[in-house]
């Protein structure tokens, strides 16, 4: 067998052609505006406004933060605009494309491929040109997952050229040695984590420590406990049996590699939960690649897998302790009914993988409540059995049993019990397309073995499809209007798309356009809050009140709690002089969220202007000061009115 598996000019060529798609693809979109999510996540997020702010940026979101920091540093350098933003994605995703294509490398190495090229080239192709990864590379807050998924690619290479190093007997048990120590020692910081962190997280949780103190003291406390372990276990650390020295060199080699591959691993817990599911890529390759065999792999949990597993189950602890979920903060549906919405969904996402068309940046898939239909017990036959096929020990198509279980694995925590708020969503499957990319690469490989010319045609015909619906689909995010017009279509029934694309005509000044697509909402869900009080909001700007009236009383008997409601009826009426309700409706707001800005700055106006009271208007401005963006156009008069107020 060859040392590496493609010369040298052919990784360059792969690399270099891969790189030109990507820019080829995605540069022409540099421009694209701020979309969705982007507007709420980005540029009124408060916490962005500086790459200092990362004690902010901890407590606001302590499992994104370094995807937090990466979009602060973009507002830092390039303002509000958005070529800056998307450079950045384009280049991870470039990024992607290469690593994946070490790792592809490196199994088609391992399984002895003739002619990996087609392997490599295949699985290289297909992930770089799939129009699936739009919307986590033109979106700009789509880079949750690809940053996550570069993580997660790089420390797969680096634990697969690890594993490549333990082929000798001295240097596998000199790093079975070093494993143990290793173990030892993160099993000991583990279990200090959770005594200090445990009771910490607990007491965030109930209001009683700040996030950013209860940090601080989770961290002070893991430090003390490690101290104390430390000097009663330093006697048995020294016992533990040391390795073959005939294989020290190679094998501390190796165990930088496993270290490095560890730092990308917890980098990728920075950035978003999905990575969490490398140890299951990390064990299918190890079990359907490496080793060929489930048993020798589940050995590899307690040995060189165990920091993969503890770290994400130290976590997700800490991460229910604190927060009292793992999913969602909010109850959205049951998981028996997500569980079967999710048989469906996978199956939706499979086609797209298979025919990107037609792809939308809003998918309206329709929950299905228990028992479910013919067609979902239909569908789960299908993706048991497949999943079946691929479990099988030994199997002759191993990449492509391999991309299946990882597929599936990295699917789960958003296609499975967990219920989020949208059933479905295209970002969610970029860190899945490498399992995809997996199976064309096996398929390409093993149709090539048979003949070379109907796999060139194929594949021809598959990467060119492609690329015609990339360009086709990334033109519609040139334009917000084309980009929800687009998803209506696709989702007639949607009741939020439709919401959405009457936002979008709200903020352009065309009301009727706006309380056209608003009513298609209400009529897709009679109880869309959101959506009836945008109408209220056209009623009244049209000066018909009795209808604004009627609208928000609707939006509040559908979701009492609802925030702009409440404060748009306070508003209509203090419009019409009944200010002790006004009042009333406003302090109902702040009952339900008590950091709402509109609330607090319409009681200040209520306070300053009408009451008269300046103690209270002093304390409403502030407030509302405390919560506003500073670029806010509200900031000045705020601050000259406290000021007013106060001297």
């Amino acid at each position: 067998m060859p040392t590496e598996p493609l010369a040298p000019r052919q990784r360059r060529a792969l690399g270099l052609c891969a790189t030109a798609a990507v820019a080829a693809l995605y540069l022409p979109f540099l421009g694209v505006p701020f979309e969705y999510d982007d507007k709420v996540e980005i540029l009124a997020n408060q916490v962005l406004r500086s790459p200092g702010n990362v004690g902010e940026m901890v407590a606001y979101n302590p499992f994104r933060v370094l995807l937090l920091y990466t979009f602060a540093w973009d507002l830092w350098a390039w303002g509000f605009h958005p070529g800056g933003y998307r450079a950045l994605n384009i280049a991870i995703h470039a990024a992607n494309t290469l690593l994946l294509l070490g790792v592809l490398e490196q199994v088609a190495q391992r399984l002895k491929l003739r002619d990996p090229l087609w392997f490599v080239g295949a699985g290289v192709a297909t992930f770089a040109l799939h129009p699936l990864a739009i919307e986590s590379v033109t979106y700009i807050s789509g880079r949750s997952s690809s940053l996550a998924t570069f993580f997660v690619l790089a420390s797969t290479a680096l634990y697969l050229a690890h594993l490549r190093l333990q082929d000798r007997p001295e240097v596998a048990q000199w790093l079975r040695a070093a494993g143990r120590r290793r173990n030892v020692g993160l099993a000991a910081t583990l279990g200090a984590g959770l005594l200090a962190g445990l009771p910490v997280a607990i007491a965030v949780r109930s209001g009683g420590v700040t996030p950013t103190r209860g940090l601080g003291l989770a961290l002070g406390g893991t430090v003390a406990l490690l101290a104390i372990l430390a000097a009663v276990g330093m006697d048995r650390w020294r016992a533990l049996p040391p390795g073959d020295p005939a294989g020290e060199e190679d094998g501390r080699r190796a165990s930088r590699l496993h270290l490095l591959a560890f730092a990308a691993f917890v980098a990728g817990a920075l950035t978003k939960e999905i990575a969490a599911t490398l140890p299951g890529v990390l064990f299918v390759l190890e079990a359907v690649v490496w080793q060929r065999s489930w048993r020798g792999a589940a050995r590899s949990l307690g040995g060189r897998l165990f920091p993969f597993v503890g770290i994400p189950a130290f976590l997700i602890l800490l991460r229910v302790a604190a927060y009292g979920y793992v999913a969602s903060p909010i109850f959205i549906r049951p998981w028996t009914t997500n569980l079967l919405t999710q048989v469906e969904v996978v199956a939706h996402y499979a086609r797209l993988f298979v025919a990107p068309w037609p792809q939308s940046i809003f998918h309206d898939h329709a929950e299905v409540a228990p028992p479910g239909t013919a067609w979902t017990w239909a569908l789960l036959a299908v993706e048991v059995t497949l999943l079946l096929w691929a479990l099988r020990p030994r199997h002759r198509a191993p990449a492509v049993a391999a991309g299946l279980l990882i597929l599936a694995g990295t699917l789960a925590p958003t296609s499975s019990v967990f219920a989020l708020k949208e059933t479905m969503a295209e970002h969610r499957t970029y860190l899945p397309s490498v399992g995809w990319a997996l199976v064309v690469a096996g398929a390409a490989h093993g149709i090539a073995g048979r003949s070379r010319p109907l796999a060139a045609v194929l594949l021809a015909v598959l990467l060119g499809t492609h690329a015609v619906l990339h360009v086709s689909y990334n033109l519609l995010w040139r334009s917000e209007e084309a980009l929800w017009t687009h998803a209506v279509t696709v989702n007639p029934d949607a009741s939020e798309a439709w919401r959405y694309l009457g936002d979008h005509h709200l903020s352009l000044n065309r009301p009727d356009e706006a309380r056209r697509d608003l009513e298609r909402a209400v009529r897709a869900r009679p109880w869309n809050a959101e959506a009836l009080s945008k109408l209220a909001v056209i009623h009244g700007r049209q000066g018909r009140l009795q209808e604004s009236e009627q609208r928000l009383r609707e939006a509040l008997r559908a979701a009492p709690c609802h925030g702009p409601s409440l404060n748009n009826l306070a508003f209509l009426r203090r419009k019409q002089q009944k200010l002790q309700e006004a009042i009333d409706l406003y302090a109902q707001s702040l009952e339900c969220h008590p950091d709402d800005y509109v609330a607090h700055l319409g009681l200040g106006h209520i306070y300053y202007s009408d009451v008269r009271d300046r103690e209270r208007a002093a304390e409403h401005y502030t407030r509302a000061l405390e919560e506003v963006d500073p670029l806010h156009p509200d900031a000045k008069m705020l601050k000259e009115r406290i000021l007013e107020l106060t001297w």
